[in-house]
């Protein structure tokens, strides 16, 4: 199992390694996506940017280059989502695959009618609201200067609270590994993604 291991952390080190410049591309990608209409409910962008970060932290790519990337990404995946509602309004729900997700939609819309403007930063910290959200912000007509305001504020922070505490965790964790061993540091690790996930759902705002 250590061996394993060993060559698991390796290979993905290796891989990062030899292609930086994708890594850092599929951190723009990934963070674009979660704002995008049921795109955003199925790609599992949060995770994978964590694992990009984690290893930036282990010191194989910049880790201002992922958080960079991550901030673009989430400001521009919202604006996309956002003027595809504001363009096609109340005919963008009745494309598919949108047409397929009538009861997301209205809880969305109950969301953002509760919320306002400040469902935007909200949902930016859960995936699956931010996937409609967006788009219900631009059907409902928000100012394009709050929306941008709100957008651009909520990305910066969230970009933030997501790398660099996982860059900060990838470099402890190669200092635990160069220190303690493989399977001490895989009980640790296991341990801080329980507490992760448990933090996560507790912290996660509700659409009802």
């Amino acid at each position: 199992m250590t061996l394993s291991i060993d060559n698991l952390l390796q290979h993905a080190a290796e891989l990062v390694s030899q292609q930086p410049t994708l890594a850092i591309a599929s951190v723009f990608v990934l963070a674009l996506s979660e704002s995008l209409p049921v795109i955003g409910t199925v790609v599992p962008g949060t995770a994978t940017i964590l694992t990009v970060a984690a290893i930036a932290g282990a010191g194989l790519i910049p880790v201002w280059a992922v958080l960079l990337a991550a901030c673009l990404g989430a400001i521009v995946g919202d604006g996309v989502a956002y003027w595809i509602g504001h363009s096609y309004q109340e005919r963008a729900l009745r494309i598919w695959p949108l047409s397929r997700y009538p009861d997301a939609i209205a809880r969305s819309e109950e969301f953002f009618a509760r919320h306002g403007g400040k469902s935007i930063a909200i949902a930016r910290f859960t995936p699956v609201v931010r996937a409609f959200v967006l788009l219900v912000a631009g059907i409902s007509r928000m100012c394009p200067r709050r929306f941008y305001i709100a957008n651009i504020a909520s990305a910066v922070i969230w970009a933030m609270s997501h790398v660099i505490p996982a860059a900060a965790a990838g470099a402890s964790f190669i200092a635990l590994h160069q220190r303690v061993g493989v399977l001490p540091l895989v009980a640790f690790a296991g341990l801080g993604l329980v507490f992760l996930v448990w933090w996560t759902l507790r912290a996660r705002p509700r659409l009802d």
